[in-house]
């Protein structure tokens, strides 16, 4: 009977080792998905900077014809026509790029995507004029957009109401 007890056990170990053996599995097998995860969370992270460092430098020229537009005398020369063909296209790569431009105005400052520049009259907290196009891909800010910001139509504020949207000094 002696022989026989072991026989008895063999099966408690066996089912033991199974239990071991799945659940060191099964650790494993979560390990390598949140290791997917993460190396796919890092892709999409190191694209978005990527994105960010070419697009500054784009962002620059795309400013430059912004400026060289303001200030063409006349939009029948065909050089200054050939100029503003150029500009368009070029905020279309920016587009097709991912590049989103800040423009809105009437809309509540945001301090995530605007930078105030001046409080102007106006309605208060509100966007009232933009300076300077800020740029945005998906969530992440290029550059805030400059804007001036309404402090109210009443012209001098009140000191002891603290602002809803306060400016930085």
């Amino acid at each position: 009977m002696k022989n026989h007890e072991p026989i008895e056990e063999e099966p408690e170990i066996i089912q033991n080792k199974e239990q071991e053996y799945l659940e060191g599995w099964k650790r494993s097998r979560a390990d390598l998905e949140n290791l997917q995860k993460r190396m796919a969370d890092t892709r999409i992270q190191e694209r978005a900077i990527l994105k960010r460092n070419i697009a500054e430098p784009l962002i620059m020229l795309a400013d430059n014809f912004r400026s060289l537009i303001e200030h063409a005398p006349d939009t029948k020369d065909p050089w200054t026509a050939g100029v503003l063909h150029v500009a368009r296209q070029f905020d279309q790569v920016l587009e097709e790029f991912g590049v989103e431009q800040i423009i809105e105005t009437g809309i509540v400052f945001d301090p995530n995507i605007h930078e105030a520049v001046e409080e102007v009259e106006g309605e208060e907290g509100k966007i009232i004029e933009l300076v300077q196009v800020g740029y945005k891909i998906g969530d992440i800010i290029i550059r805030p957009a400059k804007v001036k910001v309404g402090k109210g139509e009443g012209g001098a504020k009140n000191n002891d109401t603290p602002h809803p949207n306060p400016l930085p000094v």
